[in-house]
């Protein structure tokens, strides 16, 4: 196995007398068995040695509320796009079987106005745009404007860092789990394409607190950048459900479309199939493994905007899943947890001690343009905040060294987490997005924000490859360790453009087990381990 990762963000608005309940953005985790699809030329991982074909499972979410969907229902005018249609295979099939939907694009002439102007929903079932409309003269003039450059895109991944600097900070103050994993990326993308729908203060505070103010052509950039992430193994999806009779500007349909890919899909009114469609969209993009997302839709909902990142990454340098076993991880100076650990005794690694701040960086690169950079304090007590100001991508990039062979320890974990988002943002600015936000881009009738929320999971994991016989982990004593057996913070970067996909804080990889007072001889061995130097 490797690392999985899968985000979607789903933020609600309401009209502004409503407060309704709406259940918000959810990340799920699809844990894949070690029987992938073997394709030399994307450089994925072949199948385990027993030679079956192995179901994925899926980590499932509990909905408040729960209301069970019709059974065997169809929506045969469904016009929510497959992933692949939108953005182009992005991974090999794997063996396990799956189901090709058939799905009807609608026209939407009815749907449109003069620029600028509100246009009302539709009357019928999930309408949306097609694609190929003609560019008119502005927009070629803005585009050339707007090329992207190395400028922006740095300036995009430094703000971005910022931003996960202040939301991890901030999570940290309510935080009472002992894990944290986000999606900066699916988050900034779902708040810059509000931010196209908004005007005056609610614009400039969005773009504040995300320190997005100062990139120029923002939407363009994010535009590009989404572009460039799915070259890679990295898949981003977006979708715009509008209630039945919501009149929308046309300017907005149009731009997130253009810069997000978010099809406006007029929901038909009928809750039952509303609710199908937007599972069977969901079902789609988690390639038929998540197929019912929603239990219910609430009363006063007028829009829903989703946003889904997905990332699968294969370790370019393996771990031999042999080698994994019992080992602890120190919790502070005091306690430790039992842990599954995987070892590798000679990995091929980069990393340096940053001696200012008192930690050690390490990058894992996955094969691609991805790489896993992990960072470890030497000390128990270390603020979030400080250390990621110091690690961004561009800070990093020309301080990591040759790659060495490294005893390594990494372990085996499943981080799921969930994060209510409104108490966050209104601390960093954003207050005014749930009472009396300015939305005038989207339509002239008041809105809100009605909740936001965000659920992250994180698997950490060997490939399940064949293990080597010619090596021990007794024989490689004398070589330098980089050991992530204490609290850690890591990033998952793309490397070309430099911008955090996901961040987390990883305190105790096994909340579940029971923790065990440290003898002295532990205290000493965890010392004598935050001694070593990377190799020369």
């Amino acid at each position: 196995m490797a690392v999985l990762l899968w985000g979607l963000l789903l933020l609600c608005l309401s009209a502004l007398h409503h407060r309704p309940w709406c259940p918000l953005a959810y990340a799920l985790e699809m844990d894949f068995t070690p029987s992938l699809h073997q394709d030399s030329s994307q450089g994925h991982e072949a199948t385990g040695t027993s030679g079956q074909d192995l179901q994925p499972t899926v980590t499932s979410v509990t909905l408040p509320a729960a209301v069970s969907t019709l059974p065997n229902a169809v929506v045969s005018d469904s016009t929510s796009d497959t992933w692949e249609d939108i953005h182009g295979p992005t991974l090999p099939p794997t063996p396990t079987p799956t189901t090709t939907t058939t799905t009807t694009t609608v026209c939407r002439d009815k749907f449109m106005s003069p620029e600028g102007e509100p246009v009302t929903g539709t009357v019928g079932s999930h309408e949306q745009v097609l694609e190929g409309q003609e560019v008119d003269s502005s927009e070629e003039e803005e585009e050339r404007n707007c090329n992207i450059s190395q400028e922006r895109m740095r300036k995009l991944a430094d703000g971005l860092m910022k931003f996960t600097a202040d939301l991890l900070q901030e999570v940290e103050r309510e935080n009472s789990q002992p894990n944290m994993v986000l999606s900066p990326l699916s988050i900034t993308l779902a708040l810059s394409h509000l931010a196209l729908g908004a005007e005056n203060q609610t614009e400039k505070h969005l773009l504040e607190a995300m320190h997005l103010k100062s990139v120029p052509c923002l939407h363009h950039t994010l535009s590009s950048i989404r572009r460039v992430l799915t070259e890679s193994l990295l898949s981003v999806a977006s979708q715009l459900y509008l209630q039945k009779g919501l009149e929308v500007k046309e300017k907005f349909l149009e731009n997130s479309e253009r810069f997000y890919g978010a099809k406006p899909v007029t929901l038909s009114g009928n809750k039952e199939d509303d609710l199908i469609a937007i599972n069977k969209w969901v079902q789609e993009v988690t390639k038929g493994h998540i197929s019912s997302f929603l239990s219910q839709l609430p009363d006063s909902m007028v829009m829903l905007l989703l946003n889904a990142v997905y990332f699968r990454g294969f370790w370019r340098n393996k771990f031999d899943a042999s080698l994994t076993g019992p080992d602890m991880f120190h919790l502070n100076d005091e306690f430790m947890v039992p842990v599954e650990m995987m070892k590798a005794p000679k990995y091929s690694l980069s990393w340096f001690t940053l001696d200012s701040l008192e930690m050690q960086v390490a990058r894992f690169p996955f094969k691609g343009n991805m790489s896993f950079v992990a960072i470890v304090p030497n000390q128990f007590g270390w603020n979030v905040s400080e250390v990621l100001e110091n690690v961004s991508h561009d800070k990093l990039h020309g301080r990591f060294p040759k790659e060495k062979p490294t005893l390594v320890k990494m372990p085996k974990m499943h981080v799921d987490y969930k994060l209510e988002l409104n108490e966050v943002l209104s601390r960093l600015g954003l207050k005014e997005l749930f009472s009396a936000p300015d939305l005038r881009k989207i339509t002239n009738e008041p809105l809100l924000v009605s909740s936001i929320q965000h659920q992250s999971t994180l698997e950490l994991a060997e490939e399940g490859v064949e293990a080597s016989a010619a090596t021990s982990i007794m024989l490689s004593r004398s070589l330098s360790t980089f050991s992530l057996d204490r609290p850690f913070l890591f990033i998952i970067f793309e490397e070309t453009t430099g911008i955090p996909l996901f961040v987390g804080k990883i305190q105790n990889p096994n909340p579940s087990a029971a923790q065990q007072r440290k003898e002295p001889e532990d205290v000493s061995d965890v010392k004598s381990g935050l001694k070593d130097s990377p190799p020369k």
